[in-house]
């Protein structure tokens, strides 16, 4: 896959005024066709969404939300979806704290730092297979929020599991995860570049440093499941996820 063939964020974001980075997990190849639209969207921190916003994601279908923050992060009382009549809401703790915080993110280090904090997601495994559960019990015509306190990391690895059991390219769920952290053009390039083992990481003061260190970090997050479990299905399956859960969220993405 080339930069040309990495399908841009534009086609699937969803601009709303008061929640940021929400966006489509439809539009995406796999090898049983494209994911389906309307059925998964991630976004960010729902606390501030106003009366326009809520209904217009009711209007895209959105009638299950699934919040990966921590009980200390007072999930129910500042996830706005939590008290929508026609939402179920479900709190699944994926991590304890916002990983991207500007009081979290080191100054030097940041790779190593992202990625001991998403393998330390992956490795809650009891939490894994509450939030496929719940997202598998999703109707035909339902679309599932999911969101964190900013929409990048818990999101990010919530994201990369959903694409990867389906079967999209690796390319492309890098290019996902890092569509939070740069411009689509300079995320595509970027993504092109790691592919080929031409990307560069600038010194931690310059532009561009962060995203070329989150991408480093997604991708061998993601080489981590698939060489020690083989594919993102059968780590899904060591966390205990049963077969018919998978079929149910993959179907969900994937069945017109």
């Amino acid at each position: 896959m080339s930069k040309s063939d990495i399908i841009p964020t534009q086609s699937r974001k969803l601009h709303l005024a008061s929640c940021r980075n929400v966006r489509e997990l439809g539009g995406y190849p796999t090898p049983c066709g494209s994911t389906q639209y309307h059925r998964f969207l991630r976004a960010g921190s729902t606390r501030s969404l106003i009366t326009s916003d809520i209904q217009l994601l009711k209007d895209w279908g959105v009638a299950r939300a699934l919040d990966l923050r921590s009980t200390a992060e007072s999930p129910r009382v500042t996830c706005t979806l939590s008290r929508q009549t026609g939402i179920a809401w479900k709190n699944v703790p994926l991590y304890d704290i916002d990983v991207s915080a500007p009081t979290m993110m080191p100054a030097h280090g940041a790779k190593s730092y992202l990625v001991s904090s998403y393998l330390q997601m992956l490795a809650v495994t009891k939490s894994i297979k509450r939030a496929f559960e719940f997202l598998a019990q999703a109707q035909r015509n339902e679309c599932v929020l999911f969101h964190c306190a900013a929409g990048m990391d818990r999101t990010g690895v919530i994201s990369l599991l959903l694409l990867g059991l389906c079967g999209v390219p690796k390319q492309q769920i890098l290019a996902d995860y890092a569509y939070s952290f740069g411009p689509t053009d300079a995320v595509n390039l970027a993504v092109e570049e790691a592919m080929a083992r031409r990307l560069v990481v600038p010194a931690s003061t310059e532009p561009g440093y962060l995203l070329a260190v989150r991408i480093q970090a997604i991708e061998i997050t993601y080489d981590t499941i698939v060489q020690t479990h083989g594919s993102v299905r059968n780590y899904l399956a060591s966390c205990d996820v049963g077969d018919q859960t998978l079929d149910a969220v993959s179907g969900h993405l994937l069945q017109p």
